[in-house]
């Protein structure tokens, strides 16, 4: 893999009014808390959806052993990061009839190596490269859920974290966050307590949850496009 190169796509001038990802509430190893709060910060600016469809994109596979390049965690850029499962999220330039320029689609990695945002075709060139030579067992599927859905629907009381060994007794894989367990006010209401791994980064024979499911090529179709075309379930 060669080192990183300057981007040949530029992110639009009227994104500076986004905010900072670096001032986003960050914890090793809680990617999907880390992207619900981006969102929320995403989904609280002024006209934005108007300007950008925001999705949340949950990767994973049904043995949850995807390999991902360029991650912070990788000992080095030439190493794959086997994940069970990762999240980032995507802005896709929202669709008007009455407007001509080309928005395209734009990635918040919070543990990537390379730039954020980064445009998604250098973002899955260099995240998943020589993807469909990969063992299928190393491929990728991606869940791609509206922002609204996910911060409404999510819930984790990071049990998914928790392991017991005779020595230490139950103990967290990954010290975590000090902030309360995020349940949203859907979830809530519903009583759901947690279904991160059951709505979200399942992704088995019988998938199901929220969002739709989407292999490599189709993923990358949607990135392409600009008119939104994911709806809130399956």
């Amino acid at each position: 893999m060669s080192h990183l190169r300057e981007s040949s796509h530029i992110l639009p001038e009227y994104t500076s009014m986004l905010p900072n990802f670096k001032n986003n509430v960050y914890t090793s190893q809680y990617c999907e808390e880390n992207i619900y709060f981006l969102a929320q910060r995403m989904l609280a600016q002024p006209n934005i959806e108007g300007k950008w469809d925001i999705n949340i994109i949950f990767i994973s596979n049904p043995s949850r052993t995807v390999a991902l390049w360029n991650q912070r965690a990788s000992s080095s850029i030439y190493n794959a990061v086997i994940w069970d499962y990762h999240v980032i999220l995507a802005l896709r330039g929202s669709f008007a009839a009455d407007r001509d320029d080309e928005r395209g689609t734009w990635v918040y990695d919070l543990d990537t190596r390379l730039p954020v945002p980064y445009h998604w075709e250098e973002y899955v060139e260099r995240t998943f490269p020589g993807h469909s030579d990969l063992p299928g067992q190393f491929q990728s599927l991606f869940r791609v859920v509206p922002c609204k859905v996910y911060l409404d629907s999510f819930a984790s009381d990071r049990s998914h974290m928790v392991i017991s060994d005779p020595s230490r007794g139950p103990h967290y894989l990954a010290a975590p966050p000090s902030y309360p367990c995020i349940c949203g006010p859907l979830a809530a209401a519903q009583g759901v307590s947690h279904n991160l791994m059951s709505d979200f980064v399942h992704m088995g024979g019988d998938v199901s949850g929220f969002g739709t499911v989407l292999d490599f090529a189709s993923f990358k179709a949607w990135c392409s496009v600009s008119k939104p075309d994911v709806g809130g379930g399956m």
